[in-house]
């Protein structure tokens, strides 16, 4: 007859009844997590919505099938765009593009680089935010809100 594996916190209670009789499993620490750029984004449309300043997410990033990939290039989604727009002219900018990247890792593309460079160029002021609290912070700045 086989032997099933029990619970472990029945192997606990079991342990402190009858002694060491059966082997407690040890422990696993549980793996702090990192938020994506995808919950760093929600977070932001949700503070800006909260204080109707109306804004615009390229949806450039998540996996596609070919087919859809192609059309929506035919479309003018183009790689490298920021993740957020705000079409507000402050402070002698047209208007503000933020790339939001998660607060650790995520790094910079050739792309999205070129096309900072490019909107600054332009007149617009188009930056970087490690996650949503760093884009905040520079909306605030932005809209003298601070």
């Amino acid at each position: 007859m086989k032997a099933r594996k029990l619970p472990t916190r029945y192997l606990t209670n079991y342990t402190a009844l009858y002694g060491d009789g059966m082997p407690v499993a040890p422990r696993v620490k549980k793996r702090r997590l990192v938020s994506s750029e995808e919950q760093e984004q929600i977070l932001l449309s949700a503070w800006l919505t909260k204080h109707n300043i109306m804004h615009h997410h390229s949806p450039n990033g998540g996996l596609r099938n070919a087919r859809e990939g192609a059309k929506f290039k035919r479309m003018g989604v183009r790689a490298g765009w920021p993740d957020v727009h705000l079409p507000y002219a402050r402070k002698g900018y047209y208007s503000l593009f933020i790339e939001v990247k998660r607060k650790v890792g995520g790094q910079l593309t050739d792309s999205q680089k070129y096309c900072l460079e490019e909107l600054n160029k332009l007149g617009h002021l188009a930056v970087v935010a490690r996650g949503a609290d760093e884009a905040i912070e520079i909306i605030k700045q932005y809209f003298d809100m601070i």
